[in-house]
């Protein structure tokens, strides 16, 4: 099979990407950014090492959290603005940290020195209030990339979801209305965070410790800070804690076809495409040649989605190289992380003819569909094998008592 980008079902035959060449030469890096998704032999204008990701990554999450802190703290004009930037810019970092930078040290993919990788991925995590890198290791590198695991009800992705309520053989507009319901759910946002802070208060001495010291830090403010109180609930909790759970979800809800049976004819090292796809932000431009009002509403159109979803979607959900998620599970070892919309378009460009095609969707909400469709299609959880079952995807041990003290 020829190696190719494939539209979505939703999007139709119209190649997105390049209807935004209808945009000068040089800000197509900033295309590139949004949409996640790089023109045919485009090449990056900006190569990070792991040290410059890593800094500028730190510079954002520290500069979010002194920003609405500080203006939560001195109430200064216009504070409420600064007040929200600092929480997309630190709830976007946060994401950052741990689907790209914490992801690339459990791959031993970061800087490529095994005990740094581990150091930095300890580092961030912590920081933002995460599981530990050990547990996301046995979670992701461990399970969810194996083939024997991948996608199944024995992957801890959709062990979770399962246990959200997202089940297989249900109606795609009733799995859309437990979406509904699990976003506004307290007991979803309690659970979450509980088994969080369990994970750092039991995973090893030198990491509880930290994790004293970093929240004891935050929970001081009030004893000398004006406003402490609502400093610590703003800038720290809810952007770390509610919104990052949210946004896992939403990730995670649009991240594969969740239970996709086994598909023959595909190679072995392609058993994941089947259930992977990219997932891009952004809308076909408008077309050239519209009468003037037609032109006018369909750029009015154009642009409110695109500040007001597409945009919030790349910053706050689907962060980093996650659009390009699918050539990650193609090339999991790889050093390209950096610039992975360009890779996986120059694999792409290359044509390998013994690779299946690409398969892409464009807009998160179609992403999640497209997930519910997959879902609604799926084998009932009791047909579905020996480790397909509804006891096992309970949480057990320590997450299973703090998850039920949180209920």
């Amino acid at each position: 099979m020829k190696t190719r980008a494939t539209a979505s079902p939703t999007a139709g035959p119209v190649d997105v990407r390049a209807t935004y060449l209808r945009f000068p030469r040089w800000s197509q890096p900033l295309w590139t950014w949004l949409t996640g998704r790089a023109s045919p032999g485009q090449r990056p204008l900006v190569r990070h090492t792991w040290a410059s990701y890593l800094a500028v990554t730190l510079g954002v999450f520290g500069g979010g959290l002194l920003l609405s802190a500080a203006a939560m703290s001195t109430r200064f004009a216009y504070w409420y603005l600064a007040v929200v930037a600092g929480v997309v810019a630190t709830l976007a970092a946060a994401r950052t940290m741990i689907l790209v930078i914490a992801h690339q040290c459990i791959h031993r993919r970061f800087s490529g020195r095994p005990r740094l990788d581990r150091a930095i991925g300890e580092l961030v995590t912590l920081l933002t209030v995460y599981y530990d890198a050990g547990t996301f290791r046995a979670e992701h590198f461990d399970a969810h990339h194996r083939a024997a695991v991948f996608a199944t009800s024995a992957d801890p992705p959709v062990r979770s979801l399962i246990a959200l309520g997202f089940r297989p053989t249900t109606a795609r507009r009733r799995l859309w209305r437990r979406a509904a319901v699990v976003v506004v759910s307290p007991q979803f946002y309690l659970t979450g965070c509980a088994r969080r802070f369990w994970c750092n208060l039991t995973t090893g001495t030198w990491r509880r410790a930290a994790f004293l010291m970093w929240a004891g830090a935050w929970l001081s403010l009030p004893l000398w800070l004006s406003h402490g109180p609502e400093v610590v609930l703003v800038a720290f909790v809810i952007p770390l804690l509610p919104l990052a759970e949210l946004s896992a979800l939403l990730d995670r809800l649009g991240e594969h076809a969740w239970l996709t049976p086994r598909q023959p004819g595909y190679a072995d090292r392609y058993y994941h495409v089947p259930a992977t796809w990219a997932r891009f932000c952004g809308a076909p431009v408008p077309a050239p040649g519209l009468t003037w009002a037609s032109s006018l509403l369909a750029w009015l159109t154009w642009t409110v989605a695109t500040l007001c979803y597409h945009l919030p979607c790349r910053l706050l959900v689907v962060v980093g190289d996650l659009p390009n998620h699918d050539f990650h599970h193609r090339h999991p070892g790889t050093w390209e992380w950096t610039v992975a919309a360009y890779a996986r378009q120059r694999d792409i460009d290359r044509a390998d003819p013994e690779a299946p095609a690409y398969s892409e969707v464009w807009g998160l909400g179609r992403a999640i569909d497209r997930m519910f469709a997959s879902l609604e299609k799926a084998e009932p959880l009791e047909n579905a094998g020996p480790l397909e079952n509804v006891g096992a995807l309970e949480p057990t041990g320590r997450w299973g008592a703090l998850a039920r003290l949180a209920r």
